[in-house]
């Protein structure tokens, strides 16, 4: 009889020792950790700058979750770049949802970009004489920041005031005009195979395929041209 009761005894033991499931400990840095790793993955698909996250404080100071294949999920409601954001975060165990929390996160970009070495004035060119490229925090402007390989690419000159030290935002910068308004230009009178060229005044700034108004003083009159170099537009007559 004792030896039927241990049996019994063994079978049930080994069939809810089969059953049951631990519990794996997490303690709130663990999971930090999880989180930001995510968060500045997520931030690569959105901009080339090197990401810092900063997360508030966590809900908790540790949690237990069932042990298997642990997954984190942080999902955001935001399909951009955004340096405050609330989270949304999902933790699974072997496929099944185990947690879900939201967390305050702060996410920093630094990336070089141009700052003013001095004083710039409006309408004044932008070079390196006047610009110096740093690494700077840029998480509140990020789509606006203007970097070397930008100016590189075309002359550029200053809507604003810019202070000593200042980033430049390119919401205040403007390409430089490939004629500018009240400057002589030199004018092409087109009229089938007939080019004549002569000095005119051009009443707006103009960048290449742009038309601009042309004043010619020798005929005293104002024609419509389109603009095809630097102070050079072309008008068909």
């Amino acid at each position: 009889m004792k030896k039927l009761t241990a049996i019994f005894l063994f079978i049930i033991i080994t069939t809810f020792a089969k059953n049951v499931v631990y519990a794996v400990e997490y303690t709130d840095e663990q999971i930090r950790t999880e989180i930001e790793k995510q968060v500045i993955q997520q931030n690569k698909k959105y901009t080339d700058a090197e990401v810092k996250v900063i997360i508030a404080s966590m809900p908790f100071k540790k949690m237990y979750i069932s042990d298997g294949n642990i997954k984190f999920v942080v999902k955001s409601n935001f399909d951009k770049f955004v340096p405050r954001d609330i989270k949304k975060i999902y933790i699974y165990s072997n496929g099944k949802l185990e947690k879900q929390f939201i967390v305050s996160v702060r996410t920093l970009a630094y990336k070089e970009v141009l700052c003013a070495n001095r004083q710039i004035d409006r309408d004044e060119i932008l070079s390196l004489n006047n610009l110096t490229p740093k690494r700077m925090e840029v998480s509140s402007n990020i789509d606006y920041v203007l970097t070397k390989n930008m100016l590189d690419s075309k002359e550029m000159i200053s809507r604003k005031w810019f202070r000593e030290g200042e980033i430049i935002d390119r919401r205040f910068v403007g390409m430089k005009p490939d004629v500018k308004s009240y400057s002589t230009v030199k004018a092409f009178f087109k009229s089938g195979n007939i080019f004549i060229s002569t000095d005119g005044v051009v009443l707006s700034d103009g960048m290449i395929g742009d038309y601009v108004d042309v004043r010619n003083n020798t005929y005293k009159k104002t024609y419509r041209g389109k603009v095809i170099g630097e102070n050079k537009v072309l008008i068909n007559m």
